[in-house]
């Protein structure tokens, strides 16, 4: 009889665990739902990348994607076409999304175009999907782009950049440079054409896309840039244009894209007669020379202006070298449209004195800024008073 009451104790207390294990198991499973966790293999619906042309399964190098799908946490690793691992954040994922940025290693064996893509968690179930990696189109190193930094004919020199892949050719001034060398996709090897006589203009061509770049000669006429307002010039002018250039005196200055010839990265100055000063200037950060020719009469400034809305206008350029910056000279506004102004070092009168000619001429050699100035003509000037500017360069005659 004892044995009996010991054994029905021993069911009841059975039947008790079992209870307490599915109430455990449905407490559990509740908690997962709620924290947006699901059971079941990894589903991909799209790879959605977040450039700057959002697109659906397809993106380029280094873009960040989001993954939408189902049944995502717990991802182990995620690779494309067969051999490059991706690396993404786990802590980032959730059951309908994750993040990672484009894989692109051409040592692991990266390539463009279409190509399968699987995600493996953490209990070994996998799904593949296809994505497409487009290629982008070439880019110029901002800085030291040549070697030699200047192009002599039959001299064989090298270009640097990036996304040299599937390079289709490349120009000098529009023409073929004929056979040249991919030595890496960030490097160009190639042979500069004989007979230029002034600074020619270097293009890539690629599957992505062409880029091109001022490529100055040794001897003959060269023009170096200094802003484009687009990242390109001088480095030092061109990093953040909100504290590389300023504006002073009595003013209305802003440097913004849409500003500039077609529609590209341009400055405007205004004067609007609301303030004390009697000037009004614009300028950039002060640059080492940029050329050793010292030949005045051989120099210029050019600079692309419109000023369509300031009808009258009287523009003023400062230059600053060395020793002083109180080179003027001075232009009317006429004509319509944008148009290349073209102003002679040799020109430019001393001590803000445009007929000023008897101290000699603004060295080149020593050139170290550029203002752009609208004149009052002696409070009499018209208001408002203004113009917009871009492509700012400097011509020289150069020897060698």
């Amino acid at each position: 009889m004892k044995k009996n009451k010991e054994m029905m104790y021993i069911k009841k207390l059975l039947v008790l665990c079992s209870v307490i294990s599915l109430l455990v198991c449905i407490s559990s499973c509740n908690d997962d739902n709620e924290n947006g966790l699901q059971f079941g293999d990894p589903e991909i619906v799209n790879i959605v990348s977040l450039g700057d042309e959002p697109a659906i399964n397809e993106g380029f190098p280094e873009e960040l994607v989001r993954v939408e799908g189902t049944g995502l946490n717990d991802m182990k690793e995620i690779i494309f076409d067969g051999t490059v691992n991706t690396f993404f954040n786990s802590t980032l994922n959730s059951n309908v999304a994750l993040f990672f940025n484009v894989p692109f290693d051409v040592d692991q064996g990266s390539r463009f175009g279409n190509q399968t893509v699987t995600f493996t968690n953490l209990y070994g179930e996998s799904v593949s999907t296809e994505f497409t990696i487009k290629q982008p189109g070439p880019t110029l190193t901002v800085a030291d782009t040549f070697s030699p930094s200047k192009g002599e004919g039959g001299i064989e020199m090298r270009a640097f950049g990036n996304w040299f892949f599937n390079v289709e050719d490349v120009l000098v001034d529009g023409e073929s440079v004929g056979d040249f060398t991919v030595v890496s996709p960030r490097e160009i090897l190639f042979t500069f054409p004989e007979g230029k006589t002034e600074t020619t203009i270097f293009t890539v061509v690629t599957a992505g896309g062409m880029v091109s770049k001022d490529l100055p000669i040794v001897g003959g006429i060269v023009q170096i840039l200094f802003s484009d307002f687009d990242g390109n010039g001088i480095p030092n002018i061109n990093n953040d244009y909100n504290a590389d250039w300023f504006s002073y005196g009595d003013n209305i200055f802003q440097v913004s894209n849409g500003l500039g010839v077609d529609g590209s990265g341009g400055a405007e100055i205004v004067w609007d007669d609301t303030g004390t000063d009697g000037f009004t200037g614009s300028g950039h950060q002060e640059v080492a020379p940029v050329t050793t020719s010292t030949d005045s009469e051989n120099a210029f400034i050019l600079l692309d202006i419109n000023g369509d809305d300031y009808p009258g206008t009287v523009m003023e350029f400062i230059l600053k070298d060395a020793t002083t910056d109180n080179w003027i000279f001075k232009v009317p506004l006429t004509g319509s449209g944008w148009q290349t102004l073209r102003l002679k070092l040799s020109d430019f009168g001393f001590g803000f004195d445009v007929n000023n000619q008897s101290m000699g001429d603004p060295n080149p050699a020593t050139l170290v800024a550029v203002r752009m100035q609208i004149s009052h003509e002696g409070d009499t000037g018209v208001v408002p008073s203004g113009y917009r500017y871009d492509n700012l360069k400097l011509e020289v005659l150069e020897l060698d």
